[in-house]
């Protein structure tokens, strides 16, 4: 039987420019995970990242706890398929025309210009609820540069059928990757709805970290959303 640990990358920069750069609490949580699993000698055999930044700082910054200890860690292995959905790429291009028919987000949208404070409280609102209608389909289906979200469904499939194809019996698999990422394998490990995995991707917290049992060609969750490493000042949704 092997163990795949799901690590989701630490807190980006949410309303920033870059969004694909970890923040400054971001670095703190990286650096609180490599040293809990240090501690707990958990070593990994295989290590899969995905190619987006925010995923490779995340684990750049977990690895110097080890080399801090002079504990060797295996050369990462990098997949595209690892990286998160286009939500928010989508949400951007489409703005006008959701707000538009979405009596909620025009609301939320006024709050926002009439009192700046509650800008990210707020943006934080408008994504769930555009989330939810872009796992149904209903934004970026046909566009020409932003992924569907069941084009990123498949691409999730492939990613795990990758991972596990390179997983051998006994082993310990680190996978560094998103919150959207995390749910599309762990709800396909679950077996459940499209709508319940775009709900799981908005409580996956940053840093977390889920075990999955991998034995006989069968995937099995055996812990969810895990953040032992984390002070209650460092825990993060986004």
């Amino acid at each position: 039987m092997s163990k795949i640990y799901l690590i989701r990358h630490a807190q980006a920069s949410f309303l920033a420019d870059d969004y694909d750069n970890l923040s400054n609490k971001g670095f703190l949580q990286s650096d609180a995970l490599g040293r809990y699993f240090v501690e707990k000698n958990i070593h990994f055999n295989k290590i899969f990242i995905g190619k987006l930044k925010r995923q490779q700082q995340t684990f750049e910054r977990f690895a110097q706890a080890f080399t801090a200890k002079g504990i060797e860690l295996p050369d990462p292995i990098y997949l595209e398929e690892l990286n998160e959905h286009q939500a928010l790429d989508a949400l951007n291009f489409y703005y006008e025309d959701f707000m538009t028919q979405n009596n909620t987000v025009k609301k939320l949208e006024i709050e926002i210009h009439e009192n700046p404070k509650l800008k990210q409280k707020n943006s934080l609102i408008i994504f769930e609820l555009f989330l939810k209608a872009y796992a149904s389909g209903k934004y970026a289906a046909n566009h020409k540069t932003i992924q569907s979200w069941s084009n990123f469904r498949l691409q999730t499939k492939k990613g795990v059928a990758n991972i596990l194809e390179q997983t051998r019996k006994g082993e310990t698999i680190g996978v560094f990757t998103s919150g959207g990422t995390k749910s599309s394998i762990i709800g396909d490990s679950l077996g459940v709805t499209e709508e319940k995995i775009s709900e799981l991707n908005l409580t996956i917290r940053n840093t977390s970290f889920s075990q999955l049992l991998f034995s006989k060609n069968r995937l099995n969750v055996l812990s969810l959303n895990e953040i032992p490493h984390l002070p209650k000042e460092l825990i993060t949704f986004v």
